[in-house]
């Protein structure tokens, strides 16, 4: 039985959802900071900190939009593959 051609949306989806996981996680830990200041350090903040206060929506409503439309292209590739199948 011939193996399934591979499907490069499962890479970006691999990709991606590992930089979402890291980037909502480091929202979270950013927002909770700055409800409660007096956790955080007195010293100068990280830039991927200042980053996520900048542009933090905006990254994860791209990654969000990244990943629906590879949840949807490896889906729609599979199933090309299924019908397209030889028997």
């Amino acid at each position: 039985m011939p193996r399934p051609p591979r499907n490069p949306f499962y890479i970006v989806l691999g990709l991606v959802g590992f930089l979402f996981t890291i980037t909502a996680s480091s929202y979270c830990v950013s927002v909770l900071r700055g409800v409660r200041p007096e956790t955080a350090q007195a010293e100068r903040p990280h830039l991927f900190e200042v980053l996520l206060d900048r542009h933090g929506t905006a990254l994860l409503t791209g990654q969000l939009v990244v990943l629906a439309v590879a949840t949807v292209g490896a889906v729609a590739l599979d199933e090309y593959h299924i019908r397209n199948k030889k028997p």
